[in-house]
């Protein structure tokens, strides 16, 4: 019976009268209780019906799921959206530092703080999944904002499948439903012209930052956790050891680059020139800031002289750069519209594809355009594998396939001007003495 589970009568006692050999009722005989209860399905909780019909219906039915391990009481889908992500799915989670802010604000702000935060979670499907993307365009947020937040949505629902929820719903939904901003689209890379209007609009101290991005391939937070003590003279190259990163944006701490992977980029006698003009002229700051995660040898602080700082001498906040250096900038070279004063900090154009990693874009440009190999460029830019550096920058190797056509031509050459194709013989020697086969493959 503890197998298949059984049916209990809420109504009557189990044990019948020794006198009678009857049932007799129970305090709920007669009430709005529902009768009837079914038990003893492992791993499922217990569940009343009205009728004995229905709880035999979903008796075989549960047990049905449980042996394909398919099960799920949709009593814990009941929860509302918002009440799983704040009370069971974000308590669990363990993100690094330097996302978990900026992810739980998105999330907070956009999933729990909307009417599908509001929905229980075993009702949310399609319909509501279309209704809460037309409400999160209406905040006005950029579509590339709405896929991210979309993301983190599936992932939440992944989470809930097969505990409190059967399927996620943001799976296998229909195209025009799924955010697709950015799929398809290219990196950019800036023109020397754009380049040069953009730089110059920025306070000389602050140049030094465009300068490693454009010139290194360093991301914003890198250029900020850059020191002096990171030029290496003798081998020409740069340590790429740490960034500066900040909690909750209120509180900095140093940590390893993206990947927690330290990195060495090519030093060019240009960025050294600039490296040292800056140097001469803004003495780095010697800073003091606990170091999170791996690296330092496992010290919890780390203190290092800071290449650039703010005018008081503080450390950079990527938000204040952004709002009152890098934007006002792209303005000055006419690429954003000025900001609306109105409107205060946020009053700036959309410039999210026009900030530091436009630099490093056009780092990636430079570098493969001039031939490099997609590994050594990968590498530099301290990407996880050379397929996201393909993946990302492919559109800027113009002349691919080129060079392999023209060094077969070339490797033809002798035979093809002493007249016409060259003989099947010296092709079937030649294929012999490269890999040992026999004849043309």
């Amino acid at each position: 019976m503890a197998s298949t589970g059984w049916i209990e009568d809420r109504w009557l006692k189990k044990r019948k009268d020794p006198v009678t050999g009857k049932r007799e009722r129970t305090e709920l005989w007669g009430s709005k209780t529902k009768r009837y209860r079914v038990c003893g399905i492992p791993g499922v909780k217990k569940r009343s019906f009205e009728t004995l019909e229905e709880a035999k219906a979903w008796k075989i039915d549960a047990i049905a799921a449980v042996k394909k391990h398919e099960f799920v009481d949709d009593r814990e889908g009941e929860i509302l959206l918002g009440d799983y992500i704040k009370e069971v799915w974000w308590p669990k989670r363990d993100d690094p530092v330097n996302t978990r802010g900026p992810m739980k604000s998105k999330i907070w702000n956009h999933i729990v703080d909307s009417q599908l935060g509001r929905t229980p979670m075993n009702l949310i499907d399609e319909d509501h999944l279309i209704d809460w993307k037309r409400e999160l365009k209406g905040r006005g947020l950029a579509p590339a904002t709405i896929e991210v937040i979309w993301n983190h949505l599936s992932s939440i629902f992944k989470a809930a499948v097969g505990r409190r929820i059967a399927k996620n719903p943001c799976k296998g939904v229909d195209k025009g439903v799924r955010p697709t901003a950015g799929r398809g689209t290219k990196a950019r890379a800036w023109t020397r012209s754009e380049a040069q209007s953009i730089r110059k609009a920025m306070p000389d101290r602050y140049q030094i930052i465009a300068d490693l991005g454009m010139f290194a391939g360093l991301r914003q937070a890198e250029c900020f956790g850059f020191s002096p003590d990171d030029i290496d003279r003798e081998r020409m190259v740069l340590h790429v050891r740490r960034q500066l990163l900040w909690e909750n944006g209120t509180k900095p701490f140093f940590k390893l680059p993206k990947g927690d992977k330290e990195r060495d980029v090519p030093l060019s006698a240009t960025l050294l020139r600039l490296l040292d003009a800056h140097i001469s002229r803004f003495r780095p700051v010697k800073t003091k800031l606990p170091w999170r995660g791996p690296g330092n040898d496992g010290r919890d602080e780390a203190t290092v002289p800071l290449l650039v700082t703010t005018w008081h001498k503080n450390r950079l906040h990527p938000s204040t750069f952004n709002d009152r250096t890098m934007k006002p900038a792209l303005a000055a070279a006419g690429l954003i519209a000025a900001r609306d004063p109105e409107k205060g900090r946020w009053g700036w154009e959309a410039s999210r594809e026009m900030m530091h990693h436009r630099w490093r874009h056009t780092y990636a440009s430079v570098q493969l355009g001039a031939g490099e190999d997609v590994i050594s460029v990968s590498h530099w830019m301290g990407h996880a594998s050379p397929d996201i550096t393909l993946k990302i920058y492919a559109h800027f190797m113009p002349d691919r396939g080129q060079r392999g056509r023209t060094a077969v031509d070339r490797w033809l050459e002798p035979e093809v001007h002493q007249g016409g194709a060259a003989p099947a013989p010296r092709l079937r020697a030649v294929a012999s003495e490269g890999d040992g086969s026999e004849g043309v493959a």
